[in-house]
């Protein structure tokens, strides 16, 4: 009953880390494509204008938002998709029963085992 119980808390703590580290991640990542817009604004704007700027950077992510809505509702199509089809499919029915119950099978073979044994030597 130990084992069980440190099991689960290695698994809870596995999942606890992995969720942590992943949260932090998204952070950095997030602060990171700040810095990124920024100083893709800073470039445009003197290479150009602020409002061509403005343009461009919006365009960029409301475009990378559209891609990933796509994504998300094509996943989340698939996944109904799946459960639809894993509804519609009908149990697996066991094979028709010979004329012999498995044990009496099971016998019969293994008497064809001991023969075939007992011709060999």
């Amino acid at each position: 009953m130990i084992g069980l119980f440190t099991a689960i808390k290695y698994r809870s703590a596995r999942a606890i880390r992995r969720a942590l580290l992943s949260a932090i991640g998204g952070v950095l990542v997030a602060v990171g494509a700040c810095f990124l817009a920024g100083a893709a604004w800073i470039m445009l704007a003197e290479a150009y204008s602020a409002l061509f700027a403005a343009l461009i950077l919006g365009g960029a992510f409301v475009g990378a938002g559209l891609i990933f809505l796509g994504i998300s509702a094509r996943a989340k199509r698939r996944a109904e998709m799946m459960k639809a089809e894993a509804a519609a499919m009908h149990p697996a029915t066991p094979p028709p029963m010979g004329g012999l119950s498995p044990l009496a099978e099971a016998f019969i073979i293994g008497l064809n085992a001991a023969q075939a044994a007992r011709r060999q030597k």
